[in-house]
């Protein structure tokens, strides 16, 4: 199944189509590959526990391997939901964005949660059967989820408004986690910024490039979001593109003004990240109506966009590419696999890109596969 993510194939019962592909065999280590109603019906046989501690393991072993991935300052976290066209569904309705449809459509469908590491853009975190009325409390659940995996969290987590409700940001607060999100507007909220005198706001220069609106003017202030509760702090924005005010909330008291600016701008990076796996790993193609599968499906997403990541890495000039463009211009190309009993050899036809390639170290050195007894396997570049 990982493969066929790779590949950026829509559905799991096309496997049939390479049922003689020998470069399928050696990548599973299989002589012999699952038939379609196998694949389609694997993740009905465990439960979504099981799911969620092999989601954990496969996190905690990433963090060990590639740890730069995982050591950034801030976590965005952000709702997909993904339609279904089936007669019959189970599923809630729910609010299908941009992503899906241009101008957002209302449609029976998943709910799905996912969390991205702020510097590395890496996917650290999904899930899938999240009913409408818990939806605000998923917040709390990724942070035993990363607290289990780190130990402690000691991220700035980035969400938007409709995340989760007021009184959860102070359970989270009390749990000492640091967050960054918007307070939603009103009609009395906005009266009442439109009333402060210009002399108190604070002009704030913004170093993202390509923003079109880099200087913009803040004020700043404390709120009660219960009653009875501590003041957050609270940022008003204005001249910075939009018609009404944005109003910033976070109990991090120790960022200046502009860095709190600064990490909210930059949240959209999980909606690229949704946006760039709903095109190449065809992630509104929901392989069930059932919960189980839809959650293995999102997690073999993650696997499949960090190994991409891992590769744009090594491809000097590359580094900031979708895994669509890489999959276009370093893995779909012809190629031969011979045997001979003791080494496996790969011989790829050359193209445009393949000095990039032949710069890296690691694909000019054989190299043990596990899962094929521990044989090498080598790389050869043919005219």
């Amino acid at each position: 199944m990982l493969l066929l993510k790779l590949i950026g194939n829509e559905r799991l019962s096309h496997i049939k189509q390479y049922s003689t592909d020998t470069g399928f065999g050696v990548f599973a280590g299989l002589n012999v590959l699952p038939k379609p109603t196998y694949m389609c019906s694997y993740s009905c046989r465990t439960k979504a526990s099981v799911v969620m501690k092999f989601q954990q393991r496969i996190m905690k072993q990433f963090n060990k391997l590639y740890p730069d991935l995982y050591q950034g300052k801030t976590i965005n976290l952000d709702f997909h939901s993904i339609p279904h066209f089936g007669d019959e569904s189970e599923m809630e309705k729910v609010w299908c964005g941009p992503e899906s449809f241009r101008d957002g459509k209302s449609l029976k469908g998943a709910n799905t949660f996912f969390a991205q590491a702020g510097e590395s853009d890496a996917l650290i975190y999904t899930r899938a059967d999240i009913k409408r009325a818990e939806s605000s409390e998923e917040i709390k659940k990724f942070i035993d989820y990363w607290g289990g995996i780190k130990g402690i969290v000691k991220e700035t987590i980035v969400f938007d408004s409709k995340l989760t409700r007021y009184d959860i940001l102070y359970e989270i607060d009390t749990d000492d986690i640091k967050f960054i999100t918007l307070r939603t507007r009103s009609k009395r909220l906005i009266e009442e910024t439109m009333k402060i005198p210009e002399k108190d706001w604070q002009k704030v220069y913004l170093p993202i490039p390509k923003r079109k609106y880099k200087h913009v003017k803040v004020h700043e202030s404390t709120v009660v979001l219960v009653e009875g509760q501590k003041a957050f702090r609270q940022l008003i924005v204005k001249d910075h593109g939009r018609a009404e005010p944005t109003f910033i909330i976070s109990n991090n008291e120790k960022l200046k003004n502009a860095d709190i600016l600064t990490i909210y701008a930059k949240r959209w990076h999980i909606e690229n990240k949704l946006s760039d796996i709903v095109k190449f790993f065809n992630l509104n193609a929901l392989s069930s109506p059932i919960m189980i599968r839809i959650h293995f499906d999102l997690l073999w997403t993650i696997i499949a966009d960090t190994l991409y990541l891992l590769l744009a890495k090594d491809l000097r000039r590359f580094e900031n590419c979708s895994p669509q463009k890489l999959f276009k211009q370093f893995i779909d190309m012809p190629g031969q696999i011979d045997y001979d009993g003791n080494v496996f050899t790969v011989r790829i036809r050359k193209r445009a890109t393949t000095p990039v390639l032949l710069g890296i170290e690691k694909l000019n050195k054989e190299i043990i596969v596990p899962w094929l007894d521990h044989k090498p396997l080598r790389i050869i570049w043919t005219p």
